[in-house]
């Protein structure tokens, strides 16, 4: 296709060829023809596109926002001439990546290690990647679309923050299904043996009725338990304070992971989460959130009213007021402790009720110290 450069050469050739076709002038003729025959001169040099094939690996492919990361490519020549070498375009998310090419002999195969972007949270798709080819006027240049993409996630800063020590299961037996973690005295079912189980755990009077070997599957329901609800809508947040409130939302669920500690994350978006899941499946979803337009409080809070009871509820918001929060009223009693988080609103922390604590910050190593304090 003409670049920028090749379509003024095409506008000039036409003007000069027809002004002087017109008035006789052989000097703007000369110029016209001068242009014409170097954008056919381009188009001959390009007919030969380059051809190679691209294989990406990301060296890894999830970090925390500002962790290196690189991107690995082994560009391959497929034709039987060496490669002119050159600037390529890789996309990533929304961006451009220029990536610099070096000159290839035919069938050989070169890798290109270049950083990628971390310097904010999200998840993006990395390629295809653009190889170029262009004549010595930079008149025309085509390009070959290569089809190997991967997908590379940014996730949330974490701080350290101390998990509630509430969440007592009132069940002393525990429910025969639901979230609470391996361990303990507490029997739910019997399931197949795997590699690395207790042997004092195993059911002999299953083994020896069907042939396999069955363990008791006991669990804790008495660790701390967290609800953590994450405010998505647009009209609460600006930029800057939407993603505090990741980091916010990200910090208490692995303050709850690194103690093997059961949770549940609500959004107002409709996403969850919940501490069946791998740490990396919920970062996934925390590096992906947005905000929206659309959602309200009601909507996450809602199912809250079936829960067991004895958790530590936690809300993350913005500048949402009191009216957002009047659905928590009728829930409030059902937590040991409720914490509500307002991100980007300057202030301190206020004693709502005995087990409420509404916590403004106008960012994440302010509400660290608030939340540590009220934890301690």
């Amino acid at each position: 296709m003409l670049t920028s450069t090749g379509k003024t050469f095409a506008v000039l050739a036409v003007l000069l060829t027809v002004t002087g076709w017109l008035m006789h002038y052989r000097a703007l003729l000369a110029l016209g023809l001068a242009c014409l025959v170097a954008l056919v001169a381009a188009t001959i040099w390009v007919v030969r596109r380059p051809r190679v094939r691209a294989m990406r690996e990301l060296q890894p492919e999830r970090i925390t926002v500002g962790q290196r990361a690189l991107s690995e490519l082994r560009i391959t020549n497929l034709g039987r001439r060496r490669t002119a070498g050159g600037v390529a375009l890789e996309q990533f998310g929304n961006r451009v990546l220029p990536v610099e090419l070096p000159s290839i002999d035919p069938e050989a195969t070169a890798t290109v290690v270049q950083q990628l972007p971390s310097d904010r949270r999200g998840v993006f798709q990395v390629g295809p990647l653009i190889v170029s080819r262009s004549d010595p006027f930079g008149l025309i240049r085509v390009g070959q679309q290569q089809r190997d993409i991967a997908t590379f996630y940014v996730h949330p800063r974490i701080v350290m923050l101390t998990p509630f020590p509430s969440g007592v299961q009132r069940d002393l037996d525990g429910k025969s299904m639901g979230e609470a973690p391996e361990g303990g005295i507490a029997f739910q079912n019997l399931r197949e043996y795997v590699e690395g189980d207790d042997l004092r755990l195993v059911h002999w009077r299953s083994l020896a009725k069907t042939g396999t070997m069955m363990v008791r599957h006991n669990v804790d329901t008495h660790q701390p338990r967290s609800v953590i609800v994450v405010d998505t809508r647009e009209n609460v947040y600006t930029e800057e304070s939407f993603e505090d409130a990741i980091e916010v939302a990200a910090s208490i669920v692995m303050a709850s992971m690194l103690n093997h500690f059961p949770f549940r994350l609500e959004t107002t978006c409709g996403r969850t989460a919940n501490s069946l899941m791998t740490k990396a499946s919920v970062m996934d979803l925390l590096a992906s959130l947005n905000r929206v337009p659309h959602g309200a409080m009601q909507g996450a809070v809602g199912p809250l009213s079936r829960d067991p009871g004895g958790a530590s509820l936690a809300v993350v918001s913005g500048r949402c007021t009191s009216a957002d929060l009047t659905c928590l009223a009728p829930i409030r009693k059902r937590f040991d402790s409720l914490t509500i988080t307002r991100l980007g609103v300057r202030g301190s922390e206020v004693v709502l009720a005995p087990n409420a604590v509404l916590i403004n910050a106008s960012g994440v190593p302010e509400f660290a110290r608030g939340w540590n304090r009220r934890a301690r």
